[in-house]
């Protein structure tokens, strides 16, 4: 073969070559190779974003009922290592203002080595009153919220040391007319099951009067024992001796006396006892509120009125503890009321029975001095 001819074959091989690579990139640029599918995971923060947004629940706070039913106190029931004395002060001796407010001192005083581990306190108020709040002392762990009635509930987690105080006020409703009573007694445990005082009763008479706003607040109890003394007078206005002067001058022309006379000195068991009282007042103003608060011993209980003039507020037979009579109408001075009561047929030992007068001019609450006899039973 010629040498031009072997020349002349090489070149149309070689463009027929390039022609072939040149088709083949033209081709590989129309239909591309498909890329590999992705492997990355869509981030948490994608995925929240997706999510529907929730409305963030609420929850309403619990709002506790004015309004809970009454309570049935339950008998007397203590021991002698564990005895706790419930006493009830009205800062008005008894007479309450239609529309006001009224403060309430209860005091616990407590007999016996035992130790009290639960303390509560049950009041029961009348129809249409409701409770305000604590104004002083030894303040509860738990008390009842403004306008709570007529059960009115209060505890202690850490116990007070007796004898131990605190007052509480309630509203009184404008329409009130009739009397009204208060009563309540206080539950407790020391080792054992639980114990309970006497259910203290406090009747209370319309006074038909307007007080300033401010005296519930100068009314301020000043008793903590059994005795009851009376309110101190207001303060309110120190630069002034005008009503120091006045409260010196009641104290020393009024005059409240209350005899008492024990018939038989001694006591048989499942016999009665015949209690006569004179009581008698002397002063310049008239007496507007007048109560015989008797303090009956154990084991001890109310039988009825013999004679004198017969209060609308009287204890029920059966009655035990603290005995309340109440004259709305005050009868003319002096006067004896006699009543009777009986000892039980487990009543033993060595017994005492109180009386004292709380009474009401144109002043805060006031007291005859306790007059006390002791009495044994009849084989000593």
């Amino acid at each position: 073969m010629e040498r031009s001819t072997i020349i002349g074959f090489i070149l149309t091989l070689l463009i027929a070559l390039i022609f072939s690579a040149g088709y083949i990139i033209f081709s590989a640029s129309k239909n591309p190779t498909p890329a590999r599918p992705s492997t990355v995971q869509p981030s948490t923060s994608a995925q929240t974003a997706r999510r529907p947004l929730e409305t963030p629940k609420t929850t309403q706070p619990r709002i506790p009922p004015l309004k809970v039913a009454g309570t049935e106190f339950q008998p007397a029931l203590s021991e002698p290592e564990a005895q706790i004395k419930m006493m009830r002060q009205i800062a008005t001796g008894g007479s309450v203002t239609p529309g006001g407010t009224l403060d309430i001192t209860i005091t616990l005083e407590k007999e016996g080595i035992k130790t009290i581990r639960a303390l509560g306190i049950q009041e029961l108020l009348p129809e249409g009153w409701s409770f305000d709040s604590v104004v002083e002392g030894s303040k509860p762990d738990l008390t009842p919220p403004p306008g709570r009635t007529p059960l009115l509930e209060f505890a202690w987690f850490n116990i007070p040391s007796f004898p131990t105080s605190f007052t509480y006020r309630v509203r009184v409703p404008n329409e009130l007319k009739d009397i009204a009573e208060i009563q309540g007694q206080t539950l407790y445990r020391a080792d054992g099951g639980e114990l309970r005082t006497d259910v203290i009763k406090s009747p209370m008479v319309p006074s038909g009067e307007k007080t300033a706003t401010t005296a519930s607040s100068d009314q301020s109890p000043s008793g903590k024992s059994e005795e009851m003394q009376p309110d101190t007078p207001s303060t309110e206005n120190p630069t002034s001796p005008a009503p120091t002067k006045a409260s010196e001058l009641t104290k020393t022309e009024e005059k409240m006396t209350l005899l008492q006379t024990v018939t038989p000195d001694k006591y048989t068991p499942n016999s009665t006892i015949e209690i006569k009282t004179t009581i008698n007042f002397s002063g310049p103003k008239p007496v507007t509120a007048l109560a015989l608060v008797t303090y009956l011993p154990s084991q001890f209980q109310f039988e009825q009125i013999i004679e004198g003039p017969t209060p609308p507020i009287a204890p029920k037979k059966g009655n035990t503890g603290t005995l309340n009579f109440v004259w709305p109408s005050i009868p003319p001075f002096p006067f004896t009321f006699t009543y009777q009561v009986s000892a039980q047929t487990d009543a033993i030992g060595e017994k005492t029975i109180g009386n004292e007068v709380i009474y009401h001019t144109d002043g805060p609450q006031k007291q005859s001095e306790r007059t006390v006899t002791k009495i044994l039973p009849e084989n000593k």
